[in-house]
């Protein structure tokens, strides 16, 4: 009995003892677990934050590129007779409300690029839809040898009612601008090869040209492609945007339902 009471008593205090290596473990993992749930509601506290930077830039990135649609330009003095005569290529119907002043370089890398971007979805939503008159001018500059010969030999094609087929031709062509290129074109286009040769020694002809680029020069522009957009009223181009390069469709459009949304009087303005 004297022996059985001792090993009760070491049981009992074994039993304690574990007891308590168990309590303390408990107590070691919930310390634990508390940590990570403080460091995991830090985390998300500063991916809130990150969130909120974003959104942030997002919102700033959004703003910049809708300002772009409204892009930078120069208002110009109300133009009487920016529409020429029968010597100018013209597109759209032509008592349009608005209208488009094209001054172009076939020589000119930009000019080519707004042609193969932004010209077509003018064409079929602005000026086949009898929204915008369209009036191309020439302006080819100093440095571009093959320019004015260009521009020469549209002006020819106009005389034969083929401006705008030539004018796809000597773009798509750029870096063969030239006689030979002028002679072959106008034989896919199939014009009178004797009245377009005529034409091409005409000095009417390169002085409607200079005529163009002298028009252009007392309007400021000193590049290309070039366009003076604005509001048609008795005759008269009021007030006309100058854009200056190679825009985007969306900068056209943003400008012209600008345009068409104004009140007449206010179109100055």
């Amino acid at each position: 009995m004297s022996t059985f009471i001792p090993k009760y008593i070491v049981l009992i205090i074994a039993l304690f003892l574990l007891n308590g290596c168990d309590a303390e473990a408990q107590n070691t993992k919930e310390s634990k677990l508390e940590q990570e749930l403080s460091a995991l509601k830090q985390d998300v506290s500063e991916l809130k934050k990150q969130l909120a930077t974003i959104g942030t830039q997002v919102k700033e990135i959004h703003n910049i590129a809708t300002a772009s649609q409204q892009p930078k330009h120069k208002t110009l003095t109300t133009q009487e007779n920016f529409a020429g005569d029968e010597a100018l290529a013209k597109l759209g119907d032509a008592s349009a409300d608005l209208a488009i002043v094209e001054f172009s370089d076939y020589q000119c890398p930009y000019c080519k690029r707004y042609v193969d971007t932004t010209f077509s979805k003018l064409k079929t939503n602005f000026i086949d839809s009898g929204k915008v008159k369209y009036i191309a001018r020439d302006f080819p500059l100093g440095f571009h040898k093959q320019a004015k010969g260009a521009a020469v030999a549209a002006n020819c094609s106009l005389q034969q009612g083929a401006y705008w087929p030539m004018r796809e031709q000597l773009f798509n062509n750029m870096r063969q601008l030239g006689d030979e290129l002028y002679q072959s074109s106008a034989e896919k286009l199939e014009l009178d090869m004797d009245k377009f040769a005529k034409c091409l020694e005409d000095e009417t002809v390169l002085a409607k040209v200079e005529l163009d680029i002298s028009y252009g020069s007392s309007l400021g522009i000193r590049g290309t492609p070039s366009f003076l957009v604005g509001r048609v009223e008795d005759g008269h181009l009021v007030n006309p945007t100058l854009l200056v390069g190679a825009q985007s469709y969306e900068t056209f459009a943003a400008v012209l339902n600008e345009l068409a949304s104004a009140p007449a009087e206010q179109s100055g303005e």
